[in-house]
C-alpha cells in the first residue's frame, strides 16, 4: 500500500435510509401507493465519508486496497441491531477506514425516513437519530488528521468540543451545518471551510430572506471563518473568502453544471465530500501566496459540482455517490 500523506476524519452520523419514491407527497390525511422502497445505508456524516473515499480513489483501488494519498476515518456510533455489521462492512468496501466507530450496547443505529418525488428529484427526510445522540463529547480526533469534517446530526456539545480540539491542533475544519442550528459565536472563530445551502446560510446568518450573498457571508467572515461556501442549486456556487473581503472584494458565483436530475438525496453530501478531497490536497501542497486561495477554491467547487452532478442523475444516497474515475473531465 503505498504511503498515505493526508488523513481526512469524519465525525459525524450513521444512519440507515428507509426510502420511499412517489410521485407526489400525500397530503395529510391520505394514502398513496409509493413507487418504490429501499433500505440502505446513509446518514450526512456517513455520506460525506463515502464521497471523500469514492473521490479519492479508483473502485479498482478501493477493492485492491493500493490508497493514492488519502485516507478517510470515519468517526460515530452504530447500534447493536441487525444494520451493524452490514454497515460497517458497506463503509470498508468503500475503502473508509472504520476503526473509529463505536458500537454502542442497547441502542438503535440512526435511522432516516425519506421520500423522494419522481417527477422532480426533491426529497423529505425524518432523522431519528438513535446511536448518534449517545457519542460521548470526548476528543474524537487522532494526532495524524490534517482535515476534520463535522455536520450537526451528532449531538451540538460532541461537535463544538472536537471543532475547539482541531482549531487548537491547527487541523483544518470543514463544517457543514446540516440540519441547520443556530451555533455560538466562537464556533466560527479560525474555521477553515463553512459550507451551506441557501436555506442553512439565512437560518444561520439571520437573514431571511436573503437579500445579498455578499453581506450574509460577511457575517460569517467578520464571526472568524476564512472561506464561505453557499451552493444555490441550480443557480450554482457563490463563495467568498476573508482575504477577499479585507480587500473589499465582492464574493464569486461559479455556475452549475446543467445534468437531468432524478434523485438529490445525496447530492449535497457528494459536494461536501468532494470539496474535502481538494481541500486536503491543497493543504498538503505548499502554498505560493494568499493569492492562490481563489485558484484553490475555484478548483475546490468545480470538482465538488461535477461530482455533485454525477450523483443527481441516479437514485438512492451513498450508491449514488460516483468513485474518482467517474468524474468527467478527471
Amino acid at each position: 500500500m503505498a504511503s498515505l500523506h493526508t488523513v481526512i476524519s469524519v465525525i459525524g452520523s450513521l444512519n440507515v435510509d428507509l426510502v420511499t419514491r412517489t410521485s407526489r407527497v400525500p397530503s395529510a390525511g391520505e394514502t398513496l401507493t409509493s413507487e418504490s422502497f429501499d433500505i440502505g445505508f446513509g446518514g450526512k456524516g456517513a455520506n460525506q465519508a463515502v464521497a471523500c473515499a469514492r473521490l479519492s480513489q479508483t473502485h479498482s483501488q478501493a477493492i485492491e486496497g493500493s490508497f493514492a494519498d488519502i485516507e478517510v476515518r470515519m468517526v460515530g456510533a452504530i447500534g447493536d441491531d441487525q444494520f451493524a455489521d452490514e454497515f460497517l462492512k458497506s463503509l470498508q468496501g468503500d475503502g473508509v477506514n472504520t476503526s473509529s466507530i463505536q458500537r454502542i450496547s442497547n441502542q438503535k443505529t440512526g435511522v432516516a425516513v425519506i421520500i423522494v418525488e419522481s417527477q422532480n428529484g426533491e426529497n423529505r427526510i425524518l432523522f431519528s437519530p438513535g446511536a448518534n445522540y449517545a457519542v460521548p463529547a470526548i476528543n474524537l480526533l487522532h494526532d495524524d488528521v490534517s482535515v476534520a469534517l463535522f455536520q450537526l446530526e451528532l449531538p451540538l456539545h460532541v461537535v463544538l468540543r472536537n471543532m475547539k480540539e482541531a482549531r487548537d491542533r491547527g487541523i483544518d475544519i470543514i463544517l457543514n451545518p446540516a440540519p441547520a442550528s443556530k451555533l455560538p459565536d466562537d464556533a466560527y472563530k479560525g474555521l477553515n471551510h463553512l459550507i451551506m445551502n441557501e436555506t442553512e446560510a439565512a437560518i444561520l446568518s439571520g437573514i431571511s430572506p436573503p437579500t445579498s450573498w455578499d453581506d450574509i457571508a460577511a457575517t460569517f467572515v467578520q464571526k472568524g471563518v476564512q472561506n464561505v461556501i453557499i451552493t444555490l442549486g441550480a443557480e450554482g456556487v457563490y463563495y467568498q473568502t476573508a482575504y477577499r473581503h479585507a480587500r473589499s472584494n465582492p464574493g464569486k458565483l461559479i455556475p452549475a453544471r446543467k445534468v437531468e436530475v432524478v434523485d438529490t438525496t445525496a447530492a449535497g453530501d457528494t459536494f461536501v465530500g468532494g470539496y474535502a478531497v481538494a481541500a486536503a490536497r491543497s493543504k498538503a501542497t505548499p502554498k505560493i501566496g494568499a493569492f492562490d486561495i481563489d485558484v484553490a477554491i475555484d478548483f475546490a467547487i468545480d470538482f465538488a459540482n461535477r461530482a455533485a452532478s454525477k450523483t443527481v442523475q441516479k437514485k438512492g444516497a451513498q450508491s449514488a455517490i460516483p468513485w474518482l474515475d467517474e468524474i468527467p473531465g478527471v
